[in-house]
């Protein structure tokens, strides 16, 4: 977040993931990670994609729903795609091959027998289950931005005090970048975006993050895409250290002047 809370830099890479059957790791050029839920929310997440594109799918209809669809209330939309998802895969891989039951089922058998061990190993199964998923939402609503993350097994933590989140495998090293180059939400959009960038490609190091990046933005209550020639000039000042000179923020100023007409 920047701007004093009023706009946002979002990035992602390319690869993404395939369980079973398929088990396949990989980065096609055309797939963007980023996707708009309407006009000024979107959400990104890491993990297997058929789930994550379940979440997806379903909170994109039920927003259009809302009467006021502010970013709190799309989060609790997502939090309650992802339970009933979780539930959803809890059915499919544990309970109906062990005990041939349904959640609500379950739920009565282990309240009438809860000395019986099979149930108990059967609950010891469903309390490791983990969809391996995190969701990232960001917004704006009221000129006001928010960041929020959606997690196992069910929980959603509001990040709007930090102005910065990173999910994935590669999120350590992201929000270390970000740490080091002192990001808060008072900083600049240009200094964020570089920020951003910088932290996307601290994240490259580790296993899972692929190479490519796409690198947006919600600014006056729209979501826009970052152009080819800030990424040449984010490329250009790419560096191992986390503080532009005076000369380089200037430059990178100039650059996303570009951006203030949306």
């Amino acid at each position: 977040m920047c701007e004093g809370g009023k706009a946002v830099a979002i990035a992602a890479d390319r690869m993404v993931t395939f369980g079973a059957p398929m088990n396949l790791q990989t980065e096609p050029p055309a797939v963007k990670k980023i996707t708009p839920l309407n006009n000024s929310t979107a959400v990104l997440f890491s993990g297997n994609v058929p789930d994550g594109e379940d979440i997806t799918s379903r909170v994109r209809t039920q927003v259009t729903a809302l009467q006021r669809p502010t970013t709190s209330a799309i989060a609790e939309l997502v939090k309650n795609a992802y339970v009933e998802l979780k539930k959803r895969r809890t059915e499919d891989t544990i309970l109906r091959p062990f005990i041939g039951a349904d959640f609500a089922l379950f739920q009565q058998m282990i309240t009438s027998s809860a000395a019986s061990q099979i149930l108990q190993q059967v609950l010891g199964l469903i309390t490791q289950h983990n969809l391996g998923l995190e969701i990232l939402v960001a917004g704006m609503d009221d000129a006001e931005a928010h960041l929020l993350v959606v997690g196992h097994p069910g929980i959603l933590l509001p990040l709007d005090t930090l102005g910065y989140a990173a999910i994935g495998s590669g999120g350590l090293h992201a929000s270390i970048r970000l740490s080091l180059g002192r990001q808060s939400k008072g900083m600049s959009f240009a200094e964020t975006a570089y920020n951003v960038y910088e932290a996307k490609r601290a994240s490259e190091v580790s296993p899972g993050v692929g190479k490519g990046t796409d690198l947006d933005y919600i600014r006056n209550g729209q979501i826009g895409s970052f152009k080819e020639s800030t990424f040449d000039l984010l490329e250009k000042l790419h560096k191992e250290r986390p503080v532009l000179s005076d000369k380089e923020i200037v430059e990178l100023e100039e650059e996303c002047k570009k951006y203030d007409a949306r």
